[in-house]
């Protein structure tokens, strides 16, 4: 049998699923106990074995990158469903802030991830979910010209930023304010 052949078949409809509850489940629990959450707590929540969550996931850094890529993954679907508007990249902004707020916790495994290349596909997806909002914002002139698709990675860290051993309420009262900063700095000046 040829090895092309093999690697061309779809997924399997359970390990797809197997995937999504564990994701699901990692959100949750993580956000419930932090980064040190129980990975067997994880899998049972997913209603899955330790060993279903080992072939999906080698190691807590994974799992955390994989919840946090599919948090950005819905925004961007979320975002695409919010039409053309220009506006959409403000909406996406506000949406963006509250996805690094409800994620705070799991910024620890950025911060230790041995491999800059393990970052890559979150990078990526993040460039890709504000590329067509931020296009459209400019078009509109509401945005400055010079920004590009991979400076929403930057907005995504000053808006991530400060958020260390802070509680909730000081995490929403620093993002409010990078907002307004950040806000500031990308409109559109009058020539």
């Amino acid at each position: 049998m040829s090895t092309l052949f093999c690697m061309s078949r779809p997924a399997r409809k359970d390990v797809v699923q197997n995937r999504t509850a564990l994701l699901h489940a990692a959100r949750d629990v993580l956000a419930e106990q932090g980064l040190e959450a129980p990975l067997d707590l994880i899998a049972e929540r997913a209603g899955v074995g330790r060993a279903t969550l080992y072939r999906h996931f080698a190691d807590r850094t994974e799992l955390v990158l994989a919840v946090l890529i599919d948090g950005v993954e819905d925004l961007h679907r979320r975002t695409v469903e919010q039409g053309d508007a220009p506006e959409v990249f403000f909406w996406f902004l506000d949406e963006l802030a509250a996805l690094l707020i409800r994620n705070a916790g799991l910024s620890g495994v950025l911060r230790t991830v041995r491999s800059p290349d393990a970052l890559t596909p979150l990078r990526s997806k993040l460039a890709e979910a504000g590329a067509a909002p931020l296009a459209r914002a400019q078009a509109a002139g509401l945005v400055r010209k010079d920004l590009g698709p991979m400076d929403v990675r930057l907005i995504a860290t000053l808006l991530a930023s400060g958020f260390q051993n802070a509680d909730a309420a000081e995490r929403e009262a620093v993002s409010l304010r990078t907002r307004a900063i950040i806000l500031d700095g990308l409109r559109a000046r009058p020539q």
